[in-house]
This record gives C-alpha cells, sequence and structure tokens, in this order.
C-alpha cells in the first residue's frame, strides 16, 4: 500500500519498521517491534518489558524472568497462546452497564433507524451509563483459542413503553429470550486503546504476589458487583420490615434521566431542584403494599408482614417475608397511572392465589443464571441424567463471556 503522496505506508529503513501517514505528507511513526523492548543493548529495550513478557515462577518460587527457559513458552506467566498482548497494553475499554430505549406511542418523527421511515411510534436511544474506568479481562471465544483478553458489559439495553394516553406500559425492563436467557451479556472485544507505556505501568501488577492483587481496590476495578456501575431505575423498591413494601420514584422521567437532588438534577432540570429543595429533599411519589395476600388481610387479619429483602425479575417480585416465606407480587403495571394498585397480590383472582413458597425464616433473595444452552449447564444436567460426573478441573470454554441476570429490585433494593 502507498499513501497518496507515493511514499510506501510501511517501509523498513536500516532495521527499523516506520509507518507513513496517510493524511499528513512527511508524517511518520516508528512501529517499535516486540524483540526489540526486550533485548539488551537495542534502542527500545525496557526492564519492564522485559520482566513481564519472560517472568515465570522459578523451583524455588521466586519469580525469574530474562532468557527464555528450557521448557519454552509453556513455563512464561504470559504465553502467547494463553494471554493476548491487548490485554495489558489497552488503556481503556468502553462498557455500557445501562442503555434504555423508550417507546412512545403518536409521535410522528422519523425513525432513528430503518433508513429513517417515518412512524407513529418513536423510539430513542439514551445511554444512561456509559463508562470507562471499568477495566475487565476474561477468557475470549474458541475462534481466537480462548486466550485472555479485555471484555467489557455489552448489549446492557432496557426498555419502556408509553402508550397513546401516555401510560407507561411496562418500565426500564430487562430484555429476556423466549427461552430464558438474559439479554445482558458481557462479550470479549477489542478495544482499538493500545498504549505502549500502560503496558509498561500494568507490568508491576502482573507480576506481583497474590496478596498485592487481591485489595479492595483492584477488585472494585475489575469486579462488576461493586455497586458503582448500576443503572438507576426511575422506581426504586424498599423492604420496610412491618410496615410491607414501598416503591418509590427516585430519578426524573424525562432524559437525561437524572436521579432526584443529584447533581445533575440541578444542573438538567432547575426548576425541578429547586422545588426539591423547598420540599426539604422529600421524594413526593410513592406506593405502598403491605406485604401480604389479599386472602391473608381478610382471613387473617393478626398475620404481620416483615418484609426483609427484595428482588424484581420481569414483571414479580420476590419478597423475604421472614416466618412468612418468599410472597410473590406482580409489579407489571407499578408505573401505569392508569391502575389504582400498582403492586397487586392475585392479577387473576380476588380470593388469593398460591403466590408463595414456604420456608422457615427468608431473609434474603438472589436470582441465578437460567441460560441452559452452555456447556457447562448441560454437561451438569446429563450427569443428573445418569450420564456420570464431569471432571470440574477440567476448564470449559465458552463462545460468549456471560455475567448473571442483573436484577436488583428496582435497581436498589
Amino acid at each position: 500500500m502507498r499513501t497518496p503522496s507515493g511514499k510506501r505506508r510501511f517501509e523498513w529503513r536500516n532495521g527499523t519498521l516506520f509507518q507513513n501517514s496517510m493524511v499528513e505528507p512527511g508524517v511518520e511513526w516508528e512501529v517499535v517491534q516486540t524483540k526489540d523492548t526486550i533485548t539488551e543493548g537495542k534502542k527500545r529495550f525496557n526492564q519492564k518489558a522485559l520482566l513481564a513478557k519472560t517472568a515465570r515462577v522459578g523451583k524455588d518460587g521466586r519469580i525469574e524472568y530474562g532468557d527464555l527457559p528450557p521448557g519454552g513458552e509453556k513455563c512464561l506467566a504470559h504465553q502467547n497462546t494463553n494471554m493476548s498482548c491487548i490485554a495489558c497494553h489497552s488503556s481503556w475499554n468502553p462498557s455500557c452497564y445501562g442503555c434504555h430505549l423508550p417507546q412512545r406511542a403518536n409521535v410522528k418523527l422519523p425513525s432513528l433507524h430503518n433508513e429513517g421511515d417515518v412512524t407513529r411510534n418513536i423510539v430513542s436511544y439514551n445511554f444512561q451509563t456509559l463508562r470507562e474506568d471499568v477495566y475487565m479481562l476474561a477468557r475470549d471465544g474458541d475462534v481466537t483459542c480462548n486466550r485472555i483478553g479485555p471484555a467489557r458489559s455489552s448489549c446492557a439495553v432496557h426498555v419502556g413503553s408509553y402508550n397513546g394516553l401516555r401510560e407507561s406500559i411496562y418500565v426500564q425492563q430487562q430484555t429476556i429470550s423466549g427461552c430464558g436467557q438474559s439479554g445482558i451479556a458481557f462479550s470479549t472485544n477489542v478495544p482499538h486503546t493500545v498504549r505502549g507505556k500502560d503496558g509498561r505501568r500494568r507490568a508491576a501488577t502482573a507480576t506481583s504476589p497474590p496478596r498485592t492483587t487481591t485489595t479492595p481496590s483492584w477488585l472494585s476495578s475489575s469486579c462488576t458487583a461493586t455497586g458503582l456501575s448500576e443503572l438507576h431505575r426511575p422506581i426504586h423498591l424498599v423492604a420496610a420490615g412491618k410496615h410491607g413494601l414501598e416503591a418509590v420514584e427516585v430519578t426524573e422521567r424525562d432524559e437525561p434521566q437524572a436521579v432526584i437532588g443529584s447533581s445533575l438534577h440541578k444542573l438538567a432540570f432547575p426548576d425541578h431542584f429547586e422545588e426539591h429543595e423547598k420540599r426539604h429533599h422529600k421524594l413526593e411519589i410513592s406506593h405502598e403494599h403491605p406485604g401480604k395476600d389479599i386472602s391473608e388481610q381478610i382471613f387473617k387479619p393478626w398475620l404481620e408482614s416483615n418484609v426483609q429483602a427484595l428482588l424484581a425479575r420481569g414483571e414479580f417480585l420476590y419478597a423475604a417475608c421472614g416466618e412468612a416465606g418468599v410472597r410473590i407480587f406482580d409489579i407489571a403495571f407499578i408505573d401505569h397511572k392508569g391502575f389504582s394498585e400498582r403492586i397487586a397480590t392475585a392479577p387473576v383472582s380476588p380470593l388469593g392465589q398460591q403466590f408463595y413458597i414456604r420456608t422457615k425464616y427468608a431473609t434474603s433473595l438472589a436470582a441465578p443464571d437460567n441460560d441452559r444452552t452452555r456447556p457447562d449447564a448441560q454437561a451438569v444436567q446429563g450427569e443428573q441424567r445418569g450420564a456420570g460426573p464431569r471432571d470440574v478441573r477440567q476448564p470449559v470454554h465458552h463462545r460468549q463471556v456471560r455475567g448473571p441476570d442483573h436484577c436488583r429490585g428496582g435497581g436498589g433494593a
């Protein structure tokens, strides 16, 4: 390939590879070769690069580096067959933790996609939580030999819809496929933010003893279950003990969906923020429920509710109610102004339904990943059917790195 000025795109000069600019004539960059960074006497030699690329654990348990050991690449801590270069040399990685797709009816506008066709329903795209400060590593897919590389949260889409009467049919629901797989997934990707200096900076961390790489700060920047990257949904569900449960509106309706009383709320909605200040920072809208079934309220008025924990999953809310076990509530119309009872215990029969799980004492809840198409899940099912146990020491390679279903009771319960 040649540049518009006639030079070769890449050319060797005196043993050094240069890349010529396609835009600015006369501008060029040296393409640093990895071998030159670990060879003493070379211009680009770097001691930290030599440590990171040739580090391995010696016979006495100490870290050794330098020449390639007799065992070859398999003895190295960072093997080319096991770890990609971009795992350490990428400076940042974009991650999406809650993009909002709200649909509004009776709005005649060109579509955002599909070649701009005019429709009566408009769907806007609002990236609520687009982050670049969380850096994660994971195993890549089978095509790229399952090497360790950067991973990110992707396709974290929540959808909502308003009908022609401006009634909220559903609000920021997680996308779930027909077979129950979550639409929120984690996948490996190429950030295209490779930096040589960042690799040297990360070299010390990559070869440090475990006691220095398991600090809370390291975990908070490498894991997702830190509470730092959650999407705040408009309504938060709160477990109120003997007072049942409450659904409290904590954000604005319009985009940007600012949390009421926050700095963004002050900048984006100054009039609403001033009204919030006059109310002495008290939230206005909330919907309460006693935490008991209708039949229990009629036939067992002495039964007290004791809601201790909540977990929202789709259109249902699971509540840990202590001695009363686990109660399940219908919250499909939690934000629908056409319904006076936003939280229902018996959506089909007024006499009550068996929306409960009897336990000795329920204190907390958790939703597992229900993806039954993964190889490890199939292996477990085969073992249950008598196909023989699977060696748990053997790694299971996935084509896509997936995270658990992230349902947090309205984002904060």
